[in-house]
Formats: C-alpha cells, structure tokens, sequence
C-alpha cells in the first residue's frame, strides 16, 4: 500500500448466516453438505480508499452496513471476502458499550485502552491528567464504569481515543449522546487533529456536520457503496433519496388531508382573492417572461413534479438581476412555478447555504403563517422572497423548494426542490465598522452600566 494510503479497501465484503430456528445451526454442522441458513449480506464488493490526513464521512441509513465497515477497519471484525489495509495507529469511537470493560474504573479502562493502543504505561502516565480533564467526570474516573450516564461514558471514550496520538481516528455516531458544550468541544478537537493531518472517518445522520467536516463522503446503501464522491453532492444526493421516500409514504395520507384543506381553503376565498391581487405588485421583469431559465452548475434537483419551477432570479436594491450583494443591501428572489396538478395548497421555501453545503439562513412560508391559495394545472405563479443581506464577505448559494404542507412545519411532500440554485457573491462591507468575525450579522444591542459602589451592588 502506498505511503501516502492511510486506508484501503479492495471488494471488501461481509456474509452473515441467519438461522430460523436454533436446531438449524447444528443441523448445518452435522450435515455439511446441505445449508440450513439464509445468507445477509452486509457489506458488497466495497473498494474505495482513504488518503492520509483526509477527513471522509461515512453516512447511510440504519443497517446499511457502516458499524460493519467501521469494525472491519478497526481488526474487530474479519471481512467474508476482500481485502482491508490500514496504514497507522486506530483510535475508534464506535457503539456506546463497546471497548471498556463495565467492571472496571474509569481509570482503569484508560490504562487497559491505552495497552492495547500499544503505548506503556508511563506513556499512559503522561497522559492521564489531560485525559482526566478533558472527560471532566470528577470522581467518577475512580468509579466502575457500570455506574456511568451514557454522556459520562462518551466523554471518557472521546478523550481516551484522542489522547493516544492516533493516525487514523474513527468516530461513530456516539457523540450524538453528549451534551451540546461536550460536542463542541469534541468538535473543535476534532478540527485541531484534522489540521495536524490525523486521518478521519466520521459517521453521523447529522448532514451539515459531515458537509462541514468531511472533504469526501461515502453513501452506503443496503451494503452496497452507492456513491462516493465530494461530502456536499453525496451528501444531496442522500438527502434527495430519502426526500424522495418520504413523499412516497407521505401521499398515503394526503387524499384524506388534502379534503381538510380544500375545506379550508374555500371558507378563506377572501384571503385568496387578497393574494391574487397582490400579483400587481410583481415585478414585471418575471411577469413577462415565463420561459425556463438557467441554475447553477452543479445544482441538484428532486421532488414528485407536481409543479416545477420555471426560472429563479437574484435581484438586487435597484430590483435588477444580479450575482453580487452589497452589506446590508436589500434583495429580492424571484421564482416563477408552473402548476402541473391541482393542488390545494402549497408553500415556498428558501434556504442560503456557504459552499461547504452549510445552511446559513432557512424559511418557509407556512412558518411566516403565509396562507398560500390553491393552483390549479396550468397556472404559473411569481413569488418573491424579500430580505437583507446580512452575510459575511463570501460566496453562498440560494436553494428554493416548493413543497405541499401535510402536517403544518412537521412533514411536508417535496413537490419541486432545487438545491444550490444560484451562487452569489457578498462583498465586504465598506465600512470598516460593519465588519464582523461571524459568518452571519445579527443586529444585537448592547448596553452598560457603571457600578459606582461595587461593593453594595446587588443585582436584581
């Protein structure tokens, strides 16, 4: 394997027996010549690999096989077929459980854990006292870890796994149970390793995380590497799939709910005529114009197709199109939708992302308490989505979707959705004073108060 490989997997593939009934596998035993089990397949001729130093996300959905991979990588599991190397010392965060002897002390997992990394106990000695604070579980590092809380377990098994000066770091899931000052925390390690060129296999449902933290990204589906690629377009295209199913299940209900709306909708005739005329306030540069336009390269696109969205235009205070905003500067999204089917109703959504695929800023019509009309096939309507630029010097992207509310900001049926539509630029601020660190303004105020007798002073 070359030098600069830090994890190969060639074909690798994982067969489970399964067995109906218990008398089964000793049937199999005695007569070798017949199979009494049904093969499960975890993992499928997987090949990709992993260079040194890359942060990749491994993400799925529940049983697609990643806890399978991970543990194969890790020399706890033996692949049915194909081939696994790794180049470098492992430190892995996998299942809550799994690692630490329940009987034993904290203390006690720390040494046992650091032997099997290979480091001498005075090396362990070294580092103990960084590994004590980093967990932050007191006392309790002298307790049996059968008594921990599961955060208090994820804390000490984080900082045992980074405090090895690990080359490979494998994390799980597993942070999901800690508290959200202890996954900052463990975040910000996290970024610090990847900056000293630790190699990391991150596993998370939580999206942005891995479009944040992961240069590329791997999509297991039903055992099988579906896709792996850059982290923002496998990431979109996960998402897409599983937008996609959701909708399928979703429109088993929508007959009886959609009843519900139409009642609705027809008892407030007088709120939809008021929307109706608001047309007038439309800018005529969309009005006129109903042909498709044209999105970004790289834009990705799904939904049933009930409606489509014809064209998308960033437009700016002077309410002409453009691809940069000043600080502060009013803009205007304008999107024209053609109606392919009735509907009784729908809602629009916005969201503006960073190019890591991060959603900055996100709203949706039904959560403004918007009360958008029915469409009928063959309408076109022209929506406008106006704000204030309040992003840091940057360029971003614009994702609208259109959506049918079955359940109001719960679960919504994905009628057309373009994400990463258009990319913009936004310029720094011109005065020096509307510069700011944060990747968002936020129009705070502040205040002060001069205590002129401290030591009097109590607050009230």
């Amino acid at each position: 394997m070359g030098e600069e490989i830090a994890i190969s997997l060639n074909n690798v593939s994982k067969c489970y027996k399964r067995y109906t009934r218990p008398a089964d596998r000793l049937k199999e035993i005695l007569l070798p010549e017949r199979t009494y089990a049904q093969e499960f397949w975890a993992l499928q001729d997987v090949s990709f690999q992993v260079m040194k130093g890359e942060t990749i996300g491994i993400i799925g959905r529940n049983g697609a096989g990643k806890s399978t991979l991970l543990q194969m990588i890790c020399g706890t599991l033996t692949p049915s077929s194909g081939v696994v190397q790794v180049n470098g010392r492992v430190a892995a965060l996998l299942e809550l459980g799994a690692g630490f002897n329940p009987e034993f002390t904290g203390r006690e997992n720390v040494y046992m854990n650091g032997a099997i990394m290979g480091l001498s106990r005075q090396e362990v000695d070294k580092r103990f006292h960084q590994i004590a604070a980093f967990a932050d579980i007191g006392d309790f590092i002298d307790q049996a870890v059968k008594t921990y809380s599961s955060g208090m377990y994820v804390r000490l098994a984080f900082a045992s796994a980074i405090h090895v000066d690990p080359d490979i770091l494998i994390v799980d899931e597993a942070l999901a149970v800690g508290d959200m000052f202890f996954q900052a925390k463990c975040m910000a390690r996290m970024r610090q390793m990847m900056e000293t060129g630790v190699t990391v296999l991150f596993v998370s449902h939580d999206t942005s995380s891995v479009k944040s933290l992961c240069q590329r990204c791997a999509f297991l589906e039903k055992g099988k590497l579906l896709k792996i690629g850059k982290a923002s377009e496998v990431v979109d295209t996960y998402i897409s799939i599983i937008n996609s199913e959701m909708n399928q299940e979703l429109k088993q209900q929508v007959e009886l709910i959609n009843k519900n709306i139409l009642a609705i909708t027809q008892n407030e005739k007088a709120t939809q005529d008021n929307t109706l005329d608001r047309q007038s306030t439309v800018s005529e540069i969309f009005v006129s114009t109903v042909q498709e336009g044209k999105f970004a390269e790289g834009a990705h696109r799904y939904g049933d197709e009930s409606a489509k969205i014809l064209d998308i235009k960033l437009l700016n205070s002077k309410y002409r199109p453009t691809e940069q905003l000043d600080f502060k500067e009013d803009f205007t999204i304008q999107v024209s939708i053609l109606f392919k089917k009735d509907l009784p109703s729908f809602c629009v959504g916005y969201s503006l992302r960073d190019l890591k695929g991060q959603m900055l800023i996100a709203y949706v019509t039904t959560a403004k308490r918007i009360e958008m009309p029915s469409a009928k096939a063959g309408e076109v309507y022209v929506i406008e989505i106006k704000g204030t630029n309040i992003l840091n010097c940057g360029v971003y992207t614009i994702t609208i979707g259109i959506e049918l509310p079955v359940f109001i900001n719960q679960q919504h049926i994905f009628i057309d959705i373009i994400e990463n539509a258009l990319v913009f630029q936004s310029n720094l601020a011109q005065d020096p004073l509307d510069r700011f660190p944060g990747m968002v303004y936020a129009n705070v105020e502040f205040d002060f108060l001069k205590i002129t007798n401290p030591l009097n002073y109590t607050h009230s």
